[in-house]
């Protein structure tokens, strides 16, 4: 190659490569001058957009619901004037919806200043950060309305009218067909009418659509539920008190108390506080001895003669305990088992064949109008003999009665006024009260008995025995032994 070829050669890469640099240095000038510009166009936007919003609400702000972007301050209050004449709320019921019309009660609402205030707290330099999403805020307006009217348009609700209200009704126990069982709730949909009045005051005011009653919690509600710790606890408790039987043996039969008496003995109160009625408790315990106890009562009786009389009156027989009686009780039905006893008695008789019959085929039977005694003994009369009764001219009469042989004493003296001054003392070697101070004993100072002696010459009120007949007497009574005198 030549070295001209050489040269021209050079000389057109040289020019290639300037040409590079200055296409290059073209492309880097244009480059700045579009990010220039964009960056011209973009602070021209925020610029306009500062001055924009200084004067206007920013894009999607929302007030107490109502959409002011873009507003300025007075188009932002038309916009809440407007509103307001076409504010409705929504009443969400159980069953239904209303709607209360603001319109309906009298609603004017004054904005203010605090649309201003708000727009004025705002920092326009910020206006951009509007542009993601809405930015709500809640400002409380001068909003006044007719009380009397809401309170009408209230009453005139279907939620407040008679037909369309159930009060609500805890949960509570029962007695069921053979144990306590629960009655579930009822919540019914009684409305709190102050809460809710109250509350769409302030919707006015704050703009609200819609109420749910049940999420605000305007309906009544029950004090106690079917699930409630007391509710279960007293159900418990009561089912206890009421699930023992008690037997009760009285040898010729047996009376039984289950749930279908006790039942209506639980008591439950408002609170689920669970008790028995002990007064019921005494009641039943009366009854019970009104069927069952026999001292004092009358007897049919068949004397030794054959003759059949009734016997009233004594101490002898069977008498339930009262106070002891319940106090048991109550103490085994708290319990909830089953029991199998006889009553707590006071008294006891020496048997009980049936109702009346107490009495057995051991006993001593005294005869006033003929003055005689006798003693059976398991059927078998070991003696019978003349004696000599109380003095009825003189007040000493010996009562009539069926008795329980208080006790038995050997060699006694026995003391006491005379009816007409003075006292007397005797001394007897068998002395067997049956009847405070009357009593069976010997007479040793009697020379004889029976007859008409008791009338004018009879004792104290003691049943006068020859000795061999108190002797015989003596060694079969015991304490307690029937002494029926008629």
């Amino acid at each position: 190659m030549s070295d001209n070829t050489q040269t021209k050669n050079a000389a057109s890469g040289s020019n290639a490569t300037r040409n590079r640099r200055s296409n290059k240095k073209a492309a880097s000038n244009t480059g700045k001058i579009i990010v220039a510009v964009i960056l011209i166009l973009l602070i021209a936007v925020y610029g306009g957009g500062v001055y924009y919003y200084s004067n206007h609400f920013p894009h999607n702000t929302v007030i107490n619901h109502v959409k002011v972007g873009e507003m300025d301050t007075a188009a932002a209050e038309k916009a809440f004037t407007d509103d307001l004449a076409s504010h409705k709320i929504s009443l969400k019921e159980k069953k239904r919806t209303e709607v209360i019309d603001a319109n309906d009660v009298g609603t004017v609402i004054n904005v203010g200043s605090q649309i201003t205030d708000l727009h004025d707290s705002m920092n326009p330099w910020l206006w951009f950060t509007n542009l993601f999403g809405e930015k709500k805020y809640t400002v409380k307006l001068d909003v006044t309305y007719d009380e009397a009217k809401l309170e009408e348009v209230v009453n005139n609700l279907e939620c407040f009218k008679k037909e369309n209200v159930t009060a609500p009704k805890s949960a509570y126990i029962k007695a069921g067909d053979s144990q306590f069982e629960i009655v579930p709730e009822v919540l019914g949909n009684t409305v709190k009418k102050k809460a809710l009045l109250q509350l769409i005051g302030t919707d006015l005011s704050t703009g609200i659509t819609k109420i749910d009653f049940e999420k605000e919690n305007l309906y009544k509600l029950p004090k106690y539920y079917a699930k409630d710790q007391a509710v279960t606890d007293a159900l418990a408790k009561a089912n206890k008190y009421a699930s023992g039987t008690i037997t009760y043996d009285f040898d010729y039969t047996k009376e039984t108390l289950d749930y279908n008496t006790s039942k209506d003995w639980v008591k439950i109160s408002k609170d689920f506080k669970v008790t028995l009625d002990e007064s019921k408790v005494g009641d039943y315990i009366e009854k019970l001895g009104s069927k069952y106890n026999t001292m004092g009562s009358s007897r049919p009786f068949t004397t030794a003669y054959g003759s059949k009389i009734n016997v009233y009156g004594g101490d002898y027989g069977w008498k339930i305990y009262f106070d002891k009686e319940k106090a048991q009780l109550i103490e085994e039905l708290k319990s909830g088992k089953d029991v199998e006893r006889e009553p707590v008695y006071s008294y006891k008789a020496r048997c009980r064949k049936s109702a009346k019959n107490d009495i057995g085929n051991s006993y001593v039977e005294v005869s006033i109008s003929n003055q005689e005694v006798w003693l059976f003994v398991n059927g078998e009369c070991k003696v019978n003999s003349s004696v000599v009764t109380g003095d009825p001219t003189k007040g000493h009469q010996t009562y009539t009665g069926v008795y329980a042989l208080t006790y038995k004493q050997r060699n006694a003296t026995l003391t006491g006024p005379n009816a007409g001054g003075g006292s007397y003392s005797s001394k007897v070697s068998f002395w067997m009260p049956f009847n405070g101070g009357q009593g069976l004993h010997d007479a040793t100072w009697r020379s004889s008995f029976g007859g008409s002696i008791y009338r004018g010459n009879g004792s104290h009120g003691c049943v006068n025995c020859p000795y061999s007949t108190a002797a015989v007497l003596y060694k079969y009574v015991e304490e307690g032994f029937p002494v029926i005198v008629y």
